[in-house]
Formats: C-alpha cells, structure tokens, sequence
C-alpha cells in the first residue's frame, strides 16, 4: 500500500507536494496535474510528512496520518528574530542549582518537545535516559570519576587537557563536579547502526536545552559524562544503553540559583563568503 495518498475531490493541482517531497517521490505530469506517488514511494518513504504539511488543500495522507491530525502551524506564535536572539544569546550554561525537583509535567513537556528534532533521514532513532534519584546521580558521577582515574593512569592526552587530575581530586575532598548537584541528568543514546546517530543525538538535547531556557530551567552539557559513557563499561551498564546503541549526549538540568543579568561579548564569527 502506498504510504502517500491524495484525495482529488480536495487537490488543487498545484504541484506543491511533489515540489518539497525530499525524495522526489511524487510525480506530476504538467500536463495532467494530478500528483501521484512513484512505483517506489512504499519502499523509500520515509514518512517525513512534507507533502502532509505544505498542501494548502489538505488533500494528503501520509502513513496513515490525515491533515485533520495535526495541529496547524500558526506563525502568529512563532517568536520574533529579536526575540529568538536573544534567547540564544542570552543563554548559560548552569552550573549551580536550586535545591528543586524538575517536574514530572514540566519533564514530560520537554521530552515531547524534543520528539521533534530533526534526524537524519527522520529516522527518529534517539532514546532518553532520565535520572532524578539523587542517589543515583552520585553512584554515576562516581563511574565517571573512576574513568577519570583509569584515564589519568593511562596518560591519555585528553586527562591532560581536560584536566581531570583536578577534577578528582576535587571528588576526594569531597566536592562533586560532575554532576554538581543537579536534580536531573539526561542522556541520550541511538543505535550505532543508524542513519547519523551522533548528530541525531546532539540536534536532539540541544532542543532540549533551548526548550528548557524558555521555561526557566537552566541545563548544562556534561562533556565528562559524554567522553566517559562510550569507554567505561561499567557506566554505559548502569544508563542501561543497550550494546547496540552508543551515547552521544548528556546534559544537567535543573532550577537556576542565580539569576544572570548580562550577555558578555562572543568573539567575532569566523566566516569565509564565496
């Protein structure tokens, strides 16, 4: 059965769904102008729902999807560019929280956010590992330090550069700087045999991010974490990632402490214009 089907009491001719369909997975004959999906659309769709959401019509189905179930898009919601600007400029990575729970309705919102991140071919491969038990978030920054530890013994270069020996010997003396008492970690993981896993997984928590900044929360990328889980098996077993996937993401998040008032200065992009 084709995924793509049309109803032509509603079609306008207009050829906009074979125009933006990212495959070219439907024909349309100017002189007949009726869209109608190739021999091989079953087979390479990948239910992306570009022909769904263009149609000014709402003469397509995709996948079994009709344009009556999905909400429609309202530009008049869409923020401002100065708006959105100074979202993005205006963002911090949070290193200091609030003795709060993110929760459940606020966590449940972002993960649905997030659903909507683009992946590569809308293969849609990202799973989510959520920690809030504060126990929990201690036993994992302690794998994450005992990585630390391997990795200063083998000389590995990144240890020097990242300067780990600093980091655990702040964890002797008692101070957490990996997880640094945040309420809630967050990693995300795909399978390795995917359609550009990492990339899935990093667009993926970085809309999460910018969704979190909108509704107060401040987050932070965990760049140990990311560099610990893919090498340390005892920590890839305790997220419970799967010996098929790989984790790409891990960030902190929680309720800000402090308030930041300013947006200092970036260095100048650097771009070369042909």
């Amino acid at each position: 059965m084709d995924p793509i089907i049309f109803d032509y009491d509603k079609c306008q001719q207009d050829g906009v769904c074979a125009a933006v369909c990212p495959r070219r997975l439907i024909s349309f004959d100017p002189e007949e102008r009726w869209p109608r999906p190739i021999a091989q659309a079953a087979e390479l769709c990948i239910r992306c729902g570009h022909c769904l959401a263009v149609c000014p019509a709402s003469a397509v189905t995709v996948a079994g999807v009709r344009p009556e179930d999905c909400p429609p898009l309202e530009p008049a919601r869409l923020p401002a560019y100065e708006s959105l600007d100074h979202l993005l400029r205006g963002r911090r990575s949070i290193r200091v929280y609030k003795d709060q729970p993110v929760e459940p309705a606020v966590m449940a919102r972002l993960m649905d956010t997030c659903r909507y991140a683009p992946s590569g071919s809308n293969s849609q491969p990202v799973h989510w590992v959520v920690v809030q038990d504060k126990e929990r978030l201690h036993f994992l920054a302690g794998l994450v330090v005992d990585w630390m530890r391997a990795a200063l013994a083998e000389g590995q270069e990144r240890a020097r550069i990242m300067r780990l020996d600093v980091v655990v010997a702040a964890w002797e003396r008692g101070e957490d700087r990996i997880t640094r008492g945040a309420p809630c970690l967050l990693l995300n993981h795909a399978p390795r045999e995917s359609s550009m896993p990492r990339e899935n997984c990093v667009i993926a928590m970085t809309y999460l991010d910018l969704a979190a900044s909108a509704l107060g929360l401040g987050a932070c990328w965990l760049g140990y974490m990311m560099h610990a889980a893919p090498d340390h098996p005892p920590l890839r077993e305790a997220l419970g990632v799967p010996p098929e996937n790989d984790p790409h993401g891990a960030m902190l998040l929680g309720y800000p402490r402090y308030k930041y008032r300013r947006i200092p200065p970036r260095q100048e992009a650097k771009v070369a214009w042909w």
